[in-house]
């Protein structure tokens, strides 16, 4: 294993002193459940110095009021919020938990983690010097391109975003607090996770600097006549991530969808967005036609690698599926 040092901060302005002292190599240590697997394996991108935050307090804690909405601290574990009596006015969040690994992982995994965690293409999971571990090239552009590619708007990196809890926070209207040296800031799902960032002569998925931390995630409050929904296809049910996942929202006047939002995980670099599908589907009644109709404009875009189609034709069917539920739900 590789060595490395630790320093257990106070307060998120120690923890932030601590990210910021030009050390390269320091890294955030909270659940580890990634973070331990990069260490065991000595992959390139492992850090020498861990900043360890698992005692902060103030980064520990769910609230709910009906005028701010779902206030959730980025250490709480993914199992505490599924279970959190705050979270109940947003059940899809706790159906998005229940999906990911395991309930061991759950219990370790934490909210900042999660949004955060690295890609798990095979090459840069394996120490190739690919862009991502500081390299000038993408192995599975051009070998092996089967599970954890994207088959959306990659520019140099092909590696699939893997977070599901992400879609359905930016499904949701989410947005994360950012804490820094300068103060903090706020960002959509959309702009923390951007997908191909280049920092220090790598790729990294999200926005942050090695002297940030992401400190909080806020939901708006519900609103009336909306529905949540949330899908996800993967090769095993535990111990795997998404092949395509997917997380809707639908706001509704009686059976007339007003507005939809509709996000994809697992077929991009990043939470993807359609946007096409989201305008086709606004000003639609959920009849028992639409499922069939919708599928059409799903995904068009994607521009698969040789051995990864098979990613649009799950995102299809788990949309079709989603909208057939949809419709059953407001007859």
């Amino acid at each position: 294993m590789k060595q490395f040092s630790i320093y257990k901060p106070k307060t998120v302005e120690e923890a932030l002193a601590a990210l910021s002292t030009g050390e390269k190599a320091a890294a955030i240590y909270a659940g580890g459940t990634d973070l331990l697997i990069r260490l065991k394996n000595r992959l390139y991108t492992s850090p020498d110095v861990l900043v360890d935050i698992k005692g902060l307090e103030e980064l520990r804690f769910v609230r709910y009021d009906e005028t701010g909405g779902l206030v959730i601290g980025s250490l709480v574990t993914l199992g505490e919020l599924a279970e959190a009596k705050e979270a109940v006015h947003y059940p899809v969040v706790a159906q998005t938990i229940s999906s990911i690994s395991s309930p061991e992982l759950r219990n370790q995994s934490t909210v900042g983690g999660n949004l955060l965690q690295e890609v798990w293409c095979p090459y840069y999971r394996s120490d190739y010097r690919c862009w991502r571990n500081g390299g000038d090239i993408c192995y599975a552009e051009v070998g092996d391109n089967t599970e954890y590619q994207s088959i959306m708007g990659a520019k140099k990196s092909f590696a699939a975003y893997p977070g599901d809890l992400a879609i359905t926070l930016a499904a949701l209207d989410a947005k994360v607090t950012v804490a820094g040296p300068e103060g903090r800031r706020q960002l959509t799902i959309e702009e923390l996770i951007p997908g191909e960032v280049e920092a220090e002569g790598k790729i990294q998925s999200h926005v942050l600097r090695r002297n940030e931390l992401l400190a909080e995630v806020s939901i708006p409050p519900p609103e009336n006549d909306e529905l949540y929904l949330f899908g996800k296809v993967r090769k095993r049910e535990v111990w795997d991530f998404a092949s395509a996942s997917a997380a809707m929202r639908l706001s509704l006047d009686n059976k007339t969808i007003r507005r939809a939002s509709v996000f994809f995980g697992g077929i991009a670099t990043r939470p993807w967005r359609d946007r096409r599908l989201e305008d086709y589907l606004s000003g639609k009644e959920l009849r028992y036609d639409l499922p069939d109709s919708a599928i059409q404009e799903v995904l068009v875009d994607a521009r698969p690698l040789p051995h990864n189609g098979y990613k649009k034709d799950q995102a299809v069917g788990l949309l079709n599926s989603m909208l057939a539920d949809a419709v059953s739900r407001v007859k």
